[in-house]
């Protein structure tokens, strides 16, 4: 007999909570990025202006991080769990995906389709509200993304994404488990092949590209690859692990390099490839922060970065809501440098501010009933 109250060994992975904060962090920088360069005289930025502001451009990646974290962690706490309880169960799974993804997920969209229509004389948006409601966020930014200038709205598309993902990878593997032979490598060609196969469909359609599920899944597989494969610990992740620091230096390097220069790297059809290559970097970092030898620096070790790591699904999902909020109040049509960067230091100490009381007053409560 199945006893589900059975207790399984706690699973912390160190360093991964900084991980997190620099992923949400990222995807800030890319939001005040485009709210600056909508406003500001382009003019009066030097080169090392210029390079910073295409830099940041690439924030948007902290989302594709995100997801391969979350393919990561979740596979392998599923694997975990069906092999310390015998079993996988796919109800308490999804209760306590929901304990976490819920509460601000629809917090966010509450302020956007009925606070601020009550508040906010002149707000309007062009979203669908049931669309969110649905978890189908992403498929609404595709088709209303363009009309609608409330861009704080885009920020649940992500975790629309991940919560369809909870639900489809935690049925599958309840029901692969059932089955009991699982050929896991032959399952993820499977979904790599069909990823590549849409996105080479629609490599021209830039907003299906980015947003659609089947587009983004690519990250998520990736991670899935590398829980499975620390699950099991294969031979090559005990290579990685005793990868030299000039090794990770370079590979570093190289990373970074391709993500600064992926628009002149991955043109045309090439752009098939983006998410692929870019997802294996992003492996290739959580691999280093959890088990690698000789990495130049383990984030985790700073206190603030794991303290803003527990706190970044806040800091993700309210930073556009605050910077809606302070845009017309620190930038001017034609606005200076000093005045952005005025805006951006307000919006991050209010966004960590807001993180934080949120993290306290709802996310903690509410994650402490996850072992019951």
């Amino acid at each position: 007999m199945r006893s589900s109250s059975k207790k399984i060994p706690h699973v912390y992975f160190n360093n991964l909570d900084a991980l997190r904060f620099f992923a949400a962090f990222s995807v800030l920088i890319f939001h005040f990025s485009k709210d600056v360069l909508g406003r500001i005289d382009e003019s009066q930025l030097n080169t090392f202006q210029d390079f910073l502001f295409s830099v940041a451009d690439k924030g948007k990646l902290g989302v594709n991080f995100f997801f391969v974290l979350s393919g990561f962690l979740i596979t392998f706490l599923i694997l975990h769990e069906q092999k310390h309880k015998g079993f996988f169960d796919l109800k308490k799974f999804l209760i306590r995906r929901t304990l976490r993804i819920w509460p601000l997920y629809f917090l966010i969209v509450l302020i956007g389709f009925v606070l601020f229509p009550l508040i906010i004389s002149d707000y309007e948006t062009s979203h669908n509200a049931w669309m969110y409601v649905a978890f189908l966020a992403n498929f609404d930014e595709i088709n209303n993304g363009l009309n609608d200038s409330v861009n704080f709205l885009t920020s649940p598309w992500s975790v629309a994404v991940e919560e369809q993902f909870y639900l489809f990878w935690g049925i599958l593997c309840l029901g692969l488990f059932q089955l009991k032979k699982i050929s896991w490598p032959t399952l993820f060609i499977v979904f790599y092949l069909i990823c590549f196969a849409f996105r080479w469909k629609h490599w021209s359609e830039e907003r299906i590209i980015y947003y659609h599920t089947l587009a983004v899944f690519q990250d998520i597989i990736t991670g899935a690859v590398i829980g499975w494969s620390v699950f099991t610990r294969k031979n090559w992740i005990s290579r990685l692990q005793k990868v030299s620091k000039l090794g990770n230096l370079l590979i570093y390097l190289i990373g970074f390099g391709i993500c600064i220069f992926k628009n002149k790297i991955f043109i045309n059809e090439w752009v098939v490839m983006e998410r692929f290559v870019l997802s294996l970097f992003f492996a290739y970092i959580i691999l280093d922060q959890i088990n690698g030898k000789h990495s130049l620096l383990k984030f985790g070790r700073i206190k603030l970065f794991n303290y803003l790591g527990r706190i970044s699904y806040g800091l993700y999902m309210y930073h556009l809501v605050v910077m809606y909020l302070f845009v017309d109040i620190f930038l001017n049509e034609t606005t200076s440098l000093a005045e952005a960067l005025t805006y951006l230091a307000m919006s991050i100490a209010a966004t960590v501010g807001i993180a934080s009381l949120s993290y306290y007053l709802i996310e903690k409560p509410l994650l402490q009933l996850k072992p019951k």
